[in-house]
């Protein structure tokens, strides 16, 4: 017979053991433990948070109840990208301007070499800023759960 660890309790008498949970009944427990029926997260639950929440309400939430940032960090890597870009493409035609070998370097070494060390660089700021806004989502939730 498997035993529950202490802080999980034991089932009720009459339980199903784990893992023969009814058709679309959650066990006891279930959700405290990360463990859906079927082995899956439910889908169509409404999400609380950040996208509760249009673009422009949440913009305009003077409260700072719902996050903007991580739906706008795609459209402000796109940005990076394309001002890395010009900026490559600036110092190339300066170099070609200088000395037809210099921007032919810059073409075909510097700029590739540029453009990936200033990608990479923003990509780890942004993905950072993504993980705090997800950990502040994932605790709002925890909150929430718990307050229940």
């Amino acid at each position: 017979m498997p035993t529950a660890p202490l802080w999980q309790g034991a089932p009720p008498q009459g339980a199903p053991p784990q893992g023969t949970a009814q058709q679309g009944v959650p066990q006891p427990g279930a959700f405290q433990q990360g463990v859906f029926p079927q082995g899956r997260p439910q889908q169509g639950l409404p999400r609380q948070g950040a996208d509760s929440k249009g673009f422009f309400g949440a913009l305009f939430d003077f409260s700072f109840t719902s996050f903007v940032t991580t739906r706008i960090i795609k459209v402000l890597y796109a940005l990076i990208l394309v001002l890395a870009v010009l900026t490559a493409l600036f110092y190339t035609v300066i170099m070609f301007r200088l000395n037809a070998g210099l921007g032919l370097v810059t073409l075909i070494i510097g700029d590739p070499l540029f453009i990936i060390i200033v990608m990479a660089f923003w990509r780890l700021v942004l993905e950072a800023f993504v993980v705090v806004f997800r950990i502040a989502e994932d605790v709002r939730a925890l909150r929430e759960r718990g307050d229940r």
